[in-house]
């Protein structure tokens, strides 16, 4: 079973297909299962799989309890797609909504060995009104961690695959840059990854400093015969100071808040009248993806005006935005370009 984990449309809910899966999850009569779809839902996140029908869903969201955590409400999987780990697949989806909440469900004698399975610290808990005669469990899962982090640790753990996946043509932010800078300039590359990017820069006359927050793609650079070395753009002092900055698709895995300090410390890292270009996955809001490496990996998006707003604000003048997206292309992409204008 490869089929995407997705959020629900309100007509694929709207089903009487879907409702007879949501009875197997709450066992209850059709008057309480259409209260929970109607009333319930719209409260909730209801994400899983469809293949012609629902093949299987989880709805989770805010405790019921008052605590710290995402309560996983509702889970079930088709008959026909069971044992393909979509069960799992729907608990991880509901794990990384929040990924430094616990996840949380209340279960019975049926689930109960399958939230073990996943990890799960399992405790007796009261019997719920709702269903007197079962018992109920306790399910608890601790946190992932810092979405970030995780999205780093995928990079770590599959420098090699990415490499192997990533399109040998360069990004066009390599000829957007060399339009605005003379050859010569040196420049910093965040995320340099398998270093595609740096090397298209040195043949166009500038001088690379290729880094990277994976230790692995380092390695795999110092392997090719370059130099690079670690630095991970949420928290470090860049060096410096450099003709231009170059952040291909990197930028887009740092957490909303953090970006105005990454922006500050590239500003501070550039010479006066240097130059920043970077490019970010276009959208609202912030998803988890398994495309390309096959692990989740966690992007940020952006929309334009909110870009503009935050190199502004970081001290970038001359700032430019628009949209980079491809013909056809299953993406929206946006690219930056802005100015380090403070002789500070």
């Amino acid at each position: 079973m490869t089929a995407t984990v997705r959020r629900l449309t309100a007509e694929e809910i709207d089903t009487d297909g879907f409702l007879a899966l949501l009875g197997e999850a709450a066992g209850l009569d059709t008057d309480a299962l259409i209260r929970i779809r109607d009333v319930e839902f719209p409260t909730m996140t209801v994400v899983g799989t469809v293949d012609g029908s629902v093949l299987g869903f989880a709805a989770f969201g805010a405790d019921t309890h008052g605590e710290d955590r995402t309560e996983l409400h509702y889970i079930a999987v088709a008959h026909e797609a069971r044992g393909t780990g979509l069960g799992s697949r729907l608990v991880d989806a509901a794990r990384r909504a929040d990924t430094t909440r616990p996840l949380y469900a209340s279960t019975d004698d049926d689930a109960v060995d399958f939230y073990r399975r996943l990890g799960f610290v399992v405790a007796d808990a009261p019997r719920d009104p709702r269903w007197p005669t079962r018992q109920r469990y306790d399910c608890l899962l601790d946190p992932l961690g810092e979405p970030a982090e995780l999205t780093l640790d995928a990079y770590r753990a599959h420098a090699r695959r990415y490499a192997q996946r990533t399109p040998a043509t360069p990004s066009p932010l390599v000829a957007e840059l060399a339009a605005r800078l003379p050859v010569g300039s040196c420049v910093l590359e965040l995320g340099s990854g398998p270093g595609r990017d740096a090397d298209a820069l040195e043949a166009a006359g500038f001088a690379v400093d290729r880094t990277d927050a994976a230790a692995s793609f380092v390695a795999m650079q110092h392997d090719a015969g370059h130099r690079a070395r670690l630095l991970d753009v949420r928290d470090a002092d860049f060096g410096g100071p450099y003709d231009g900055v170059f952040a291909s698709a990197v930028l887009l895995h740092v957490e909303r808040p953090r970006l105005g300090g990454v922006l500050s410390r590239a500003r501070m890292a550039t010479r006066p009248g240097g130059v920043m270009i970077a490019s970010f996955k276009k959208g609202d809001g912030e998803h988890w993806s398994d495309a390309k490496l096959e692990v989740p990996r966690h992007f940020v998006l952006w929309r334009e005006d909110a870009l503009a707003d935050a190199f502004a604000t970081a001290g970038w003048t001359d700032v430019e935005v628009w949209d980079s997206s491809s013909p056809h292309a299953a993406e929206a992409w946006i690219t930056v370009t802005a100015r380090n204008g403070s002789r500070d």
